[in-house]
């Protein structure tokens, strides 16, 4: 076996991916990245609203919009990304990341976690509710 793969053997999605052999099917990556991407804003979307009453997005001018929460364009935009990250950028970036020290790792990681809060955070107490907030 590799380097990559054996360091990679507790990696969930590095996992998910060799099974399912997606980095060879972009044409799947790119149905599966659309349907979970747009599911998702799909249901943040109506949670946000119903419970906060808040539209982060609104695509209601949008050509093929679900009241306002989803639209081709965004789906379409999902699809290319997800084909993006895991046909093409996943397979260079794995190299690249298993050849760094472990420690460094951990530490690279713990940092975007504490963006990732304080993003969630600052949006939670000043959200953006403003007009023109999608694209």
């Amino acid at each position: 076996t590799s380097y990559l793969s054996n360091n990679c053997k507790y990696d969930v999605f590095y996992n998910y991916v060799k099974i399912l052999n997606l980095m060879t099917l972009p044409v799947t990556v790119f149905f599966l990245s659309t349907l979970l991407g747009s599911g998702l804003e799909l249901v943040i979307g109506w949670f946000l609203d119903l419970f906060w009453n808040l539209r982060y997005w609104d695509y209601s001018g949008y050509f093929l919009n679900f009241r306002g929460y989803i639209c081709l364009v965004s789906a379409l935009g999902f699809g290319i990304a997800g084909v993006l990250w895991v046909c093409i950028f996943s397979k260079i970036l794995q190299k690249w990341w298993y050849h760094i020290s472990l420690d460094f790792r951990k530490k690279w990681n713990m940092f975007w976690v504490f963006i990732f809060v304080t993003d969630c955070a600052a949006a939670l107490i000043f959200p953006n509710t403003g007009h023109s907030i999608t694209f």
